[in-house]
Formats: structure tokens, C-alpha cells, sequence
């Protein structure tokens, strides 16, 4: 006879362990999260506007490039307008008696600057609309190309217009055309005044006597007027020449601008 005892399956000390070892062994805990600091928020809060200055400031960029350079386009091809206009303009030259006012933004004469390689076509006038652009003519002194007075002429400091006009020198020369003539100025001087010195456009601003010269001046002076330094308006850079050789438009080009008239411009390219 077996007893009872015998009977009964002896315990597997290795199944206990595995028994052990899955139901009673530890899971491992999550790492506990982290808690948001205000540092934390400040950081946030600091990148946030970072990348919203970033953004902000290169459409600044591409919008002062555009309006630096992208403009020019612009400029040009209102030039070109104003071109025949004038052209049309000198081809009529009886509509307008020589003592009638000046039209306000009429093409008035072509200012070529050669040490540039630049001209235009200059309107009279020289509001905001007017010298959009093109270079504008005072119109607070009569005055006219290659005349006894102060041709006086403004235009922006953007490329395409005076951008460069600081690189001018004394002995650089500036020429007008008008539908007669070539007049030939000599650069003499230059100077950077405030935008209050409205006597730089008298009719002889050079004159030390107050008033004197402005009804009968004796000689012709052209005025280039524009802002300094680049991008600012806090001040004005002047630019000065005298009138030294006219030609007439029978005799062709000034040697000067020879290089730029249309035919030489066709051939260079």
C-alpha cells in the first residue's frame, strides 16, 4: 500500500522561482515628468518672439531691397515716357508763349551726368509726385538751362537717380539739353547742409549781400540737391557746377556725352 503521502507530486523548487519571477517581480516605475518651471515659460516665451523678429525682420529686409533697388525698374521705364514727351514737346515749340508758368510735372530738359554714365529726363516741380521718378526743377526761381541763374535740381537718394552723386569731383561736368542747346556745367563745389538751408536753390547763392542777385543774377549755375547720408533725410547733399561751354544741337553731342548718345549706347551693347 502507497500512503497518502508519497502520493502527493513534490514541489519543483525551479518552477516556484519562475513563478516567483514573473508574479512577484517589481515593474520599473515611469520617469516622473517634469514639472514646467517658469524658466521654462520665460524660454518659451523668448524663442516665440525671436522667431516672430526673425520673420518680421527679413520681409523688412526684401521690402527696403525692393524699394532700394526694385524701384529702379520703375524709374526707368517712366523715363522713357517722359522721353518722348519731351521730345514731342520740343518738336512743338510754339504752343507756349517763353514767359508762360511751368507745368507742374511737364518734362522740363535731360541733365546727363557722364562721369555716372546716367541721364533723365527732369520734370519741373519737385513734390513727392512729381520727383517719383525723376530728378524735379525748382520752380521758386525762374530759371532755365544754360540762363543766367540757379537751375536748381532735386531728386532722391535711390539707385537709378542721385544715389551716386557724392562720387562727383570738382571739374566733373554736368550737361542740360534743352531743345535748342547743350550747356555744359563745371562741378565747383559741394557741401552737406540742413534741410532748412533753403538758400543753396537762390538764384546766386553765393552772393554774401542778402538778396542781391536774386532778380538779375550774373551767372548760370545748375544745383543738384538730394538727401544725406543714403537712406536718411536728416540732411542735404549739395552739389554745384558753372555754366562753362554751350553747344548747339546742330553742332551734335558735347564730346562729353558723346559716348551716351543712342547710336553709341546701340553699338557698346
Amino acid at each position: 500500500m502507497v500512503s497518502t503521502t508519497e502520493r502527493q507530486p513534490q514541489d519543483d523548487p525551479g518552477a516556484g522561482e519562475g513563478r516567483r519571477r514573473s508574479s512577484g517581480g517589481r515593474r520599473r516605475k515611469p520617469p516622473p515628468r517634469r514639472r514646467t518651471t517658469p524658466g521654462d515659460v520665460v524660454r518659451g516665451v523668448v524663442r516665440f518672439v525671436g522667431e516672430i523678429l526673425l520673420t518680421a525682420g527679413l520681409l523688412m529686409l526684401f521690402y527696403a531691397g525692393y524699394e532700394v533697388y526694385g524701384s529702379q525698374w520703375e524709374t526707368d521705364r517712366e523715363q522713357q515716357g517722359l522721353a518722348q514727351g519731351l521730345e514731342d514737346a520740343w518738336a512743338v515749340t510754339d504752343e507756349r508763349g517763353p514767359d508762360s508758368e511751368p507745368l507742374p510735372g511737364s518734362a522740363d530738359s535731360r541733365l546727363y551726368i557722364p562721369s555716372l554714365d546716367l541721364d533723365w529726363v527732369v520734370v519741373n516741380g519737385t513734390t513727392q509726385d512729381d520727383i517719383r521718378y525723376s530728378p524735379g526743377h525748382y520752380t521758386e526761381y525762374p530759371s532755365s538751362p544754360g540762363q543766367a541763374g540757379n537751375y536748381a535740381v532735386a531728386a532722391h537718394r535711390t539707385p537709378g537717380l542721385f544715389w551716386d552723386v557724392d562720387l562727383l569731383d570738382n571739374g566733373d561736368v554736368l550737361v542740360l539739353e534743352d531743345g535748342e542747346n547743350f550747356y555744359t556745367y563745371e562741378v565747383f563745389r559741394e557741401e552737406t547742409v540742413l534741410p532748412t538751408d533753403v538758400w543753396v536753390i537762390e538764384p546766386d547763392p553765393f552772393d554774401d549781400v542778402e538778396g542781391a542777385g536774386e532778380t538779375d543774377p550774373e551767372r548760370a549755375i545748375i544745383t543738384l540737391t538730394t538727401c544725406a547720408p543714403k537712406l536718411n533725410n536728416t540732411h542735404r547733399l549739395i552739389v554745384w557746377g558753372e555754366l562753362v561751354e554751350t553747344t548747339p544741337k546742330a553742332e551734335g553731342m558735347p564730346e562729353s556725352i558723346a559716348h551716351m548718345a543712342p547710336q553709341a549706347a546701340a553699338a557698346s551693347e
